[in-house]
């Protein structure tokens, strides 16, 4: 992995919850944004605004998971708008935010009772490798 991918990578896992865009991944390692955006998409295998949704997600469902409220979730990982936060966390969990942290606490209760371990867990993604 090439060390603009993993400045991207670094930069984006340190600050999901501020305004990213290929611009402003540009201006701080000073190369374009088209040639950074087709490293990137190569490298990782999809955009970086789709890693950006997908990391301000995984965050927001570990935040759910700990019982924060949906409206302060949505606020924390960068959503200004709790209907895209909902539209963009149903897309990627096939279940509404309220409706996984349901699921998330029914799950840590059935753990508490009975030995064998039930998580509702992230999705996996790999990075490709090249």
């Amino acid at each position: 992995m090439t060390t603009h991918v993993r400045r991207i990578l670094d930069v984006i896992e340190q600050s999901y919850a501020e305004r990213i865009t290929l611009d402003s991944l540009s201006a701080l390692l000073d190369r374009q944004s088209a040639y950074l955006g087709h490293l990137f998409r190569k490298e990782v295998g999809m955009t970086v605004r789709q890693w950006v949704t997908l990391v301000r997600l995984q965050h927001a469902a570990a935040l759910i998971r700990e019982g924060v409220k949906i409206e302060a979730v949505a606020l924390i990982v960068g959503y200004r708008s709790k209907k895209n936060f909902y539209r963009q966390f149903r897309r990627m969990y096939s279940t509404t935010p309220l409706e996984y942290g349901r699921l998330a606490k029914a799950a840590a209760s059935e753990q508490a009772s009975a030995p064998a371990p039930a998580p509702v867990a992230a999705p996996a993604v790999a990075v490709a490798e090249s």
